[in-house]
């Protein structure tokens, strides 16, 4: 099902946007948007999808959104009945990757930010560092626009330093990421472009100028897994992508992800997302557009 496209408001006197929301409701569809997105609930629980991800949302998740990633809260039914007396609160920014300058996030000190710029287009659940970026975010209710400004900064610092953040988005499903080895990245690029097509190793060792044993050794000390691992996310993210935008069958898609038969896309899919493409399928498909509550 195709997303809507959204502006997100801003304004003129700030690089970016904050503000505070208590309408479960609002912006209650499946949409995109070409700015960054950090969202922090601190009242509110439901089903968040993001990309091809069905996961549950609850108090103090915080989560970052890159630009043009689908993504939906939906909270849960008993935040729309009336006279409830702890309804929802959720602190939502908007930026644009240039909010600090076109040349602020390439200096030395922010390499790490940086990255976690790129990577944000697979979503990211913040881990361990959820409580100190509530607290900043509170801190802004009450802070001027220079502060406003210093704490993003220092959250954005927080968010790439927490390892135990996680990826919402599968691989594939999103463009092919970047990689600082050029070797690595060449590998990613040629798969994302081939995925409907038969793989060869000895291609991929054509291409990184390596052996095929050397090859294998340095994919997995680099990436942390096998080559073969690789492709088969890649295939299963390619998969949920088709499945996401309708009007394949299951039958289709596994063909257009590069699977020979329909049985080992079945048992890939089952592995990697936990439940088989047509139980997927109506997940997604179950996943509203347009919503009013009155």
């Amino acid at each position: 099902m195709k997303p809507n496209f959204i502006k997100s408001g801003n304004e003129n006197e700030a690089s970016f946007s904050f503000r505070v929301d208590h309408n479960p409701g609002i912006n209650s569809r499946w949409h995109y948007h070409q700015e960054y997105e950090l969202v922090y609930f601190k009242k509110g629980s439901g089903t968040q999808y993001v990309g091809d991800s069905i996961t549950r949302f609850s108090d103090g998740d915080v989560i970052l959104i890159g630009p043009h990633l689908e993504h939906y809260w939906q909270f849960d039914e008993h935040y729309f009945q009336p006279g409830i007396l702890h309804g929802a609160e959720a602190y939502v920014i908007h930026f644009e990757r240039n909010f600090c300058g076109n040349t602020f996030f390439n200096l030395p000190e922010c390499n790490d930010v940086l990255k976690l710029l790129e990577t944000s287009k697979r979503g990211v659940q913040v881990g361990s560092g959820a409580p100190q970026i509530a607290r900043c975010l509170t801190a802004m209710v009450t802070s001027g626009n220079y502060e406003r400004l210093a704490l993003l900064i220092s959250v954005l610092g927080i968010i790439a330093g927490d390892s135990s953040s996680r990826y919402l988005v599968s691989e594939g499903f999103t463009d092919a990421s970047s990689h600082d080895d050029k070797r690595i990245q060449l590998i990613i690029n040629y798969v994302s472009r081939n995925l409907q097509n038969n793989i060869c190793l000895d291609d991929l060792s054509d291409i990184a100028a390596m052996n095929p044993t050397s090859l294998c050794r340095y994919f997995k000390a680099r990436m942390n897994e096998s080559i073969s691992s690789f492709i088969e996310k890649m295939r299963v993210g390619h998969a949920c992508k088709l499945i996401s935008r309708g009007g394949m069958s299951i039958k289709q898609i596994a063909h257009e992800a590069g699977f020979g038969n329909l049985n080992s896309f079945h048992k890939s899919f089952k592995k990697l997302k936990g439940t088989t493409p047509l139980v997927f399928q109506q997940r997604i498909s179950g996943r509203p557009t347009s919503l009013v509550h009155t």
